[in-house]
């Protein structure tokens, strides 16, 4: 559909999202564009918001919905910045919103990004040639516990403070500066070549994309957001990557969907909450065989749904 990125689970978000003429939706992770047109093509009568804080996939995304340009508004901004953006707009409430999480095959493809251990590049990284810090930057400046810290918290890797103290040696002598010289530090803790470095170096790399663009600070007020911008029995479908990103969006699904959060052992609720969401899918859906054989990103990928309630429950 789209060689810019192939979009993942396209068939199962346009059924979640269930479009409606004349409704109105937002891509919060336009990337090239592939979703919104799979959800266009589906339903042509709709009207749709693209967010996307990377001018290249903005680019991209024009030229993929060109026959759909009176339908679509183009939004070169972070998912976070939904709220004000739409309100600028005038735009108070929403039908369906769609987010899907992480760096974009074009992205990891484009070796001067520098998201990929397999090229030889600069340690950028960014998604938003705005943000200031790039990845370089955070390596050869951060503490040996701060690297550590980002290391295991963000990228779930076991030797992240071995990994932390090989850096700081090697910078002492030299800065690490490209992709490159950041995979072979890994490749000394772990053995060459083997299945456990290749992990690392997911792992690692991961980590500092995630920090370089505060992904995970700003998803869960980005989700919470949206969830209050759906109108009754409005749609919200999320894609996520991997856990430390699902765990974020079950947890915020899960707290919208309950009715309760008194602590447990007390008389009465004294809480006052009332329920947002109606879960779509109890557990996350996953990519087929067929489409992970096509698709490789597909392989990881997660898929949580969830409906607006019509009114307080």
């Amino acid at each position: 559909m789209n060689s810019y990125h192939t979009p993942v689970l396209a068939e199962s978000c346009v059924k979640y999202l269930n479009p409606q003429p004349g409704g109105v939706y937002v891509d919060a992770t336009l990337g090239g564009g592939g979703h919104a047109l799979a959800l266009l093509q589906k339903c042509p009568q709709l009207r749709l918001y693209g967010f996307d804080q990377d001018p290249e996939a903005i680019a991209q995304a024009r030229a993929t919905l060109a026959d759909y340009q009176d339908q679509v508004e183009f939004i070169p901004a972070n998912f976070v910045r939904q709220r004000t953006e739409l309100a600028l707009r005038q735009v108070k409430a929403i039908d369906g919103v769609l987010f899907d999480l992480g760096v974009s095959s074009h992205q990891l493809d484009t070796p001067e990004r520098g998201f990929s251990f397999d090229r030889e590049a600069p340690l950028d990284m960014r998604m938003d040639g705005r943000i200031t810090r790039t990845a370089e930057e955070i390596v050869n400046q951060s503490s040996q516990s701060e690297l550590a810290k980002i290391f295991k918290e963000w990228g779930e890797e076991p030797q992240a403070g071995r990994i932390a103290r090989k850096i700081v040696e090697q910078r002492n002598l030299k800065p690490v500066a490209t992709t490159r010289d950041l995979a072979r530090l890994i490749e000394q803790v772990y053995t060459p070549g083997t299945r456990d470095a290749l992990k690392a170096k997911v792992r690692i790399f991961q980590a500092l994309r995630i920090c370089v663009n505060r992904e995970l600070e700003v998803l869960e007020p980005a989700l919470q957001d949206a969830i209050n911008l759906l109108k009754p029995q409005g749609r919200i479908v999320v894609l996520s990557y991997h856990s430390l990103e699902d765990r974020i969006v079950k947890n915020t699904f899960r707290r919208a969907a309950a009715s309760c959060v008194c602590p447990p052992g007390l008389p009465q609720c004294v809480c006052g909450k009332k329920r947002q969401l109606e879960l779509l899918t109890k557990r996350p859906l996953t990519a087929e065989d067929t489409e992970v054989e096509s698709n490789v990103r597909s392989r990881s990928v997660r898929l949580r749904a969830a409906e607006k309630l019509m009114g307080e429950t």
